[in-house]
Formats: structure tokens, sequence, C-alpha cells
């Protein structure tokens, strides 16, 4: 089961290493002040697509975003969306508890059942992990952070909007597209390869001389071309950036490893807003 316990150290590994963010929206329409926010938080969250194509909004992400909006209200705050989302215990999660399932059968449908145990490992079996209490730290970790961040997402529009980086003009075209040189690594790729070149001159590798002043020269030519992209600038992986993008990371993560299809091994998904 090699692939089975890879799949849990990665879900493992995400909750461990989620940091805690937040979110907010607008209230009763009759009752509440008029909403202010200057985004659409499914299209924040919720939308993937390419250059060349036009973002596609994740229907599962879309439906599991208003049903948190609309019962976090009226608190519509990080408590309020853990409560709406009511995700599965940690214990449960990391095998301490027996996991519990909705019974199959339509008259049964409110009735919790205990699944069989699984045959494939547990969270608690992966001691790279410390065993039962660091892996229901980790969960409670990854159940906070992706709560405050959906709660500062939808209901704090101000905190995000204080986040991004000010407007600039488009950039240049070299600077997108899937062939562009101008990758955020450029400049440190560039400052390798002029080490490289010297231990090529001073005799201490293998490389000749020739060949490494070439990959340098290219590398410079690149540096040149992409001066003004805005993904080598400093602080071009803005606050908003890591906030925005890693609460769609753990939204992601959390829908993976919720999955059905994925058996004994999914991760039990609570009982309150389903993203499945």
């Amino acid at each position: 089961q090699p692939t089975v316990r890879a799949a849990h150290q990665v879900f493992l590994a995400l909750m461990a290493s989620a940091e805690a963010l937040r979110y907010s929206v607008h209230l009763d329409p009759i009752l509440a002040t008029p909403d202010t926010t200057g985004y659409d938080p499914v299209q924040l969250l919720c939308s993937l697509g390419g250059e060349k194509a036009a973002p596609t909004v994740q229907g599962w992400c879309s439906s599991w975003l208003s049903c948190i909006h609309d019962a976090a209200q009226p608190a519509c705050d990080k408590a309020a969306v853990l409560a709406a989302w009511r995700p599965a215990d940690c214990r449960e999660v990391c095998g301490k508890w027996p996991a519990m399932k909705l019974a199959a059968s339509p008259q049964n449908a409110t009735q919790m059942t205990a699944a069989p145990a699984p045959a494939a490992p547990t969270f608690t079996e992966l001691a790279e992990f410390g065993g039962v209490a660091d892996c229901v730290t980790s969960c409670s970790n990854f159940q906070n952070s992706l709560s405050s961040c959906v709660a500062t997402i939808l209901f704090e529009p101000g905190k995000v909007a204080a986040m991004k980086p000010a407007e600039v003009a488009p950039p240049p075209g070299i600077c997108m597209g899937n062939s562009t040189p101008c990758l955020p690594d450029l400049a440190i790729r560039h400052q390798k390869c002029i080490s490289q070149r010297t231990a090529a001159v001073l005799g201490k590798s293998k490389a000749s001389v020739a060949s490494v002043a070439s990959s340098c020269k290219a590398l410079s030519d690149d540096l040149a071309l992409c001066r003004e992209c805005p993904q080598l600038a400093d602080g071009y992986q803005s606050q908003y950036t890591a906030f925005v993008g890693g609460c769609m990371d753990q939204l992601n993560a959390y829908w993976q490893a919720t999955h059905p299809s994925a058996g004994e091994v999914a991760v039990p998904s609570g009982s309150g807003c389903h993203v499945h």
C-alpha cells in the first residue's frame, strides 16, 4: 500500500503546513448595508483556466461557497464558517474514532453508521507524523486555516483589498505565454550559471567553458528582454497572491482528499456544507 501511504502523507503535509488566513459578505439585503465587495468570491476561489482558455468555475466549489455564505449568517466570521462547514471531527479523520458514514437506504438517510475498518494504513500508522496526537493537531490547524481564509474572502473584502498590489500597466508581451523565458527564477538561474562558468574556468567542473558561457549568454539575453516583467520584480509573490492562492489550494486539497472515488482512504467529509 505505498500509494495509500503516500496519499495520506500528502494530505497530512497540507494540513500541517496550512497557515491561518480570513473572509466576509453581505447580510440580508433588507437589513444589511449594501454589498461593497469589489470582487466575486466564486471567481476568486473557484475559477480554473489557462492563459488562452476562459476561466472555468468549478461547480462543486461554487455550491459549497453559496452554502457556507448562507449558513454562516448572521455572524459572518471564522467560527460561523466552521459551524456551517461542520467538517468531520479530527479524531475521526485520524482514526482515533471509527469513521462515520451516512446509511445508504433512503429511509435511513439521516442515520449515521460506523464504516468497516479499512484494510489500508490509517493516519495513525504513519509514524513520520508522530501518530494520532500530531495528526489531530495538523487536522485542526487545516480546518481552522481553511475556515479563516474563506471567512475573510467572503465577509471581509476590505482586508482582501488591502493585500492587493497597486495597479500597474499591462506587462510587455514577452512576459506572458506558455513559452516565455521570463520565469520568476530567471535571475537565480543566471547567477548559478555564472558560478558554474567560474568553476569551469578554474577547472573545477567537467563542463566545458564554451558551453557554460553560451548558456550564461542566453540567460543574460533573457534577463535583458524580461527586465520589465512583473514576475521578476521583488515582491512578485505578494501577500494577496499567497493568501488567495493558498486558500484555493487548501479547498481543492480538501475536495480531493474527501472524494468518494478514493474509497477506503478518503478523508471523512463531515455533516455540514459538502463539496461532493
